[in-house]
């Protein structure tokens, strides 16, 4: 009995002590804006729902809106070529009402990386372009690009129908949606629940679906 309840008390301590561990951060009511001072970067890799601007331009340019206590979580940094913008891991954080966004200016982007529900907006004319999308996130460009490829799983969104592409390669699984305006060859893998929509008239090439998705021309 005496040894079952120091391991019952163990138990309580070792949760007690988990839990004081966690943070829970919701984000306040104030909001701060901060600059980044990072350059030479072609990529973007976005996290924790943030919604990130992109605009184009001669010189880089990173400013950040959050609430006030989420400052000291805020992860800003390049890595090789890729500016990630996210809050630390290992945290517990409740960002419903929170106030997450990025304003970024660079010369040319390459391809983005949007996981947690995240949003990447803009008008570009840009190169080749990759997206990767999980989470529910989102990516809406308009303007014109070379060859586009974007893998969107988990419930996300490529609203591309205004981005004017040369080729372009969707993989949508897990209840993702993408729309697509290629001139040239479009090759698509659109599988559990997804859709794939395109517009224009372009040379279809191989095209995988199974019978809860679908691939229409809108």
């Amino acid at each position: 009995m005496f040894k079952i309840r120091i391991s019952v008390l163990l138990v309580i301590a070792t949760l007690l002590a988990g839990c004081g561990g966690l943070a829970s951060l919701t984000g306040s009511g104030n909001v701060v804006t901060q600059e980044e001072a990072i350059t030479g970067f072609d990529r973007l890799d976005v996290s924790h729902g943030f919604q990130v601007a992109v605009r184009q331009g001669g010189t880089f340019s990173v400013i950040i809106r959050v609430n006030d206590d989420l400052v000291e979580d805020l992860t800003v940094v390049k890595q090789g070529s890729t500016l990630k913008i996210g809050l630390k891991p290992g945290l517990s954080y409740n960002l419903e009402n929170a106030t997450l966004e990025a304003d970024v200016t660079m010369p040319e982007l390459t391809g983005a990386d949007l996981a947690g529900g995240s949003h990447l907006v803009g008008d570009v004319e840009i190169g080749d372009v990759v997206f990767n999308l999980s989470g529910g996130s989102h990516v809406t460009l308009s303007g014109s690009a070379g060859d586009l490829t974007v893998a969107a799983n988990g419930g996300s969104h490529a609203k591309l129908a205004d981005l004017l592409v040369v080729n372009a390669s969707v993989d949508a699984r897990g209840g993702s949606h993408a729309t697509v305006n290629p001139s040239g060859t479009l090759d698509a893998v659109v599988k559990g629940g997804s859709h794939v929509r395109y517009l224009g008239s372009p040379t279809l090439g191989t095209i995988d679906t199974d019978g809860s998705s679908s691939f229409k021309q809108e």
